[in-house]
């Protein structure tokens, strides 16, 4: 059994979810719904549910400040939002869970099935990685944080070498040589990163270009990266990989 309950400042917006969640899964308790944050904070203190769908702009007490009162807190939060590009990166970095408005049935379907998946809680340090990058107007030392079987990675995004795919999973290889499995297909990362200048080099491959030490362009063509590792790349990309690269290897 799953409770859930609801603040949003907004009766239609809160009627609106309720109805697409007892639609998508029936089996779900809806403990309450508050359009007053300040009573939604107060009935949580004393009944937590195992889910939180969160309004973010609320006046009074917004969502962020709301949650400010909870932390630390034993269940899991679906942020409702508004909110313009930048910040929906911010939530991606952190891998907070968010959905944007006005809210679909195919949105409520993907959110519950990734929330199902992962079970994953909130945690301190993903709130504070979302608030730093929130306020960061620059790429520069954003943060990401990554979900593992056991928790999460926060990283900085500049030491990410490369990524692999692993079936469901990808690997992540760092520039002091580490590397670590997580919970999130390539594609799913390449959305992140390609902002950042990481280049799809092949259908199981994505390099920050920055660590690319050399091009092979025998056997078919490969990268060699720093760490002296070689990845391969797609016949259908090489051409526009190569220039890439090489315009940025003639200039290092």
């Amino acid at each position: 059994m799953t409770n859930i309950i609801i603040i949003d400042d907004e009766i239609h917006c809160a009627n609106v979810l309720e109805n697409l969640i007892r639609k998508v899964h029936s089996d779900y308790i809806i403990l309450g719904i508050f359009t007053n944050p300040k009573h939604g904070l107060e009935y949580i203190q004393n009944n937590p549910p195992d889910l939180l769908f969160l309004d973010i702009e609320m006046p009074h007490l917004n969502g962020f400040a709301l949650l400010d009162k909870l932390l630390p807190v034993d269940f899991d939060i679906i942020f409702t939002t508004a909110y313009d590009q930048y910040a929906i990166k911010a939530f991606q970095y952190s891998a907070i869970n968010y959905l944007l408005k006005p809210i679909s049935e195919k949105n409520i379907v993907r959110a519950l099935s990734s929330w199902e998946k992962r079970r994953k809680k909130t945690s301190q340090e993903q709130w504070e990685l979302f608030q730093k990058n929130l306020k960061n107007t620059t790429k520069d030392r954003l943060k990401l944080a990554l979900p593992t079987g056991v928790g999460y990675h926060i990283v900085e995004i500049a030491t990410i070498v490369r990524c692999q795919s692993d079936n469901n999973y990808t690997n992540v290889f760092f520039e002091n040589s580490n590397k670590i499995l997580i919970s999130r297909t390539l594609k799913e990362i390449d959305e992140i990163l390609a902002e950042h200048g990481f280049l799809r080099v092949h259908q199981s491959h994505l390099v920050n270009p920055n660590y690319v030490k050399s091009i092979l362009k025998q056997d078919g063509g490969s990268l060699i990266m720093r760490n002296d590792d070689e990845v391969p790349v797609s016949r259908q990309k090489r051409k526009q990989i190569n220039d890439i690269l090489e315009s940025m290897l003639r200039f290092k």
